[in-house]
């Protein structure tokens, strides 16, 4: 792949990573921590990185064994490359896990250094935030989970300190928002149930603001779109590809991972590039559910 141009921010985007602190199989089916190295390796010839992203449902069980896991292998990877490091948890990730290990998810600062962090104590009622600045852009994780529930919602406080942020004086060259779940419409019934709530609450925030771009997760395949005029990028799952063409009301995902490299120019410009990690048993299925399951599945994960 070309080099960055100068000035350009390049970014790894990564999502659903899904690690589980035993080593369990995700759906019983795919060894995550094995997806993820394999695309980390994928990449690992792609020049000119400085940040990398894991937009959500970094774990599947909320260990402090999983998020470790993670820390080892995506922290190392932009630790060798000089790239900044960020995460923001998912429906999937318990924040006293993730907070324990990774804080408030601004792990490495620029060129791949450790971040200073207090350890102040947070309820899990309380959104992880985080906010840092990569190559003269401010990165901001917003926590769109929700304990106990699969769809994503944005609290008032968390609206207030983005809004604040926003405010702030601009970063030289503009804002990156990563969050978990899209503010995009979604392509299967269960996703649409889970997808995030008060999306015209965060459009409200953004607009007219310095925001480039937000990155986003949750969906397990590759979406661009666009909120307020600002693009919206989703990555790839590692742990898994959604199934997008089959029935709307039932779900089903392959074996298969990906990632996004996403170039940020000086002058606010996005483009994305898709990476797919090839395996030969891609087109076997993950796990597959029918319209009744589906239904189950929605019922127990918007119940209030």
């Amino acid at each position: 792949m070309q080099p960055p141009a100068d000035g350009t921010l390049r970014v790894l985007h990564l999502s659903d990573t899904h690690l589980t602190g035993d080593g369990a199989l995700h759906q019983g089916a795919v060894d995550t921590t094995g997806a993820l190295e394999s695309v980390l390796a994928r990449v690992d010839g792609v020049p000119g990185f400085g940040l990398v992203v894991v937009s959500g449902d970094v774990s599947e069980d909320g260990t402090p064994e999983s998020y470790a896991a993670v820390l080892e292998r995506v922290g190392g990877w932009a630790e060798r490359h000089g790239a900044a490091l960020v995460a923001v948890p998912g429906n999937h990730d318990l924040r006293e896990g993730f907070r324990q290990v990774l804080a408030n998810g601004h792990v490495l600062g620029e060129g791949g250094r450790p971040l200073a962090h207090t350890m102040e104590y947070h309820p899990p009622t309380v959104p992880v935030w985080g906010q840092s600045l990569v190559s003269g852009r401010r990165v901001v994780t917003v926590d769109t989970s929700v304990p106990g529930a699969g769809y994503g919602e944005i609290s008032d406080a968390s609206l207030d300190r983005l809004r604040g942020a926003l405010a702030e004086e601009h970063a030289p060259y503009g804002t990156i928002v990563v969050l978990h779940h899209p503010p995009l419409p979604a392509p299967t019934a269960l996703h649409e149930a889970l997808r995030l709530r008060n999306t015209e609450s965060l459009a409200d925030v953004i607009r007219g603001t310095d925001v480039r771009v937000v990155l986003a997760g949750h969906y397990h395949h590759h979406f661009a779109g666009s909120l307020a005029g600002v693009p919206v990028l989703v990555a790839p799952g590692v742990a898994n590809d959604t199934e997008v063409t089959g029935a709307y009301d039932e779900e089903a995902a392959s074996i298969s991972s990906g990632a996004l490299v996403v170039d940020v120019a000086r002058d606010g410009s996005v483009w994305s590039t898709p990476v797919r990690v090839l395996r030969p048993d891609a087109d076997r299925l993950a796990f597959t559910f029918d319209a009744d399951t589906v239904d189950r599945i929605i019922e127990a994960s918007t119940r209030p």
